[in-house]
């Protein structure tokens, strides 16, 4: 379990860092609205992503 919470959080670390930082090269000025939807797609983005990763281990583990 581990695992996938520091996968998790490492998810939403990139895309943190991501969100923040593309727009300050490309130079555009995001609202709180956007910010905050950006937020709540970012952590069910990495809620999914991280799921995934889990039902691929347990599909792997059915097959042994």
């Amino acid at each position: 379990m581990r695992r996938y919470f520091s996968l998790f959080l490492l998810t939403i670390l990139v895309a943190v860092v991501l969100f923040f930082t593309l727009p300050l090269l490309v130079g555009g000025i995001f609202g709180e609205v956007e910010i905050i939807v950006g937020t709540i797609l970012i952590l069910l983005g990495s809620f999914i992503i991280t799921q995934l990763f889990y039902i691929i281990d347990l599909l792997k583990n059915k097959s042994r």
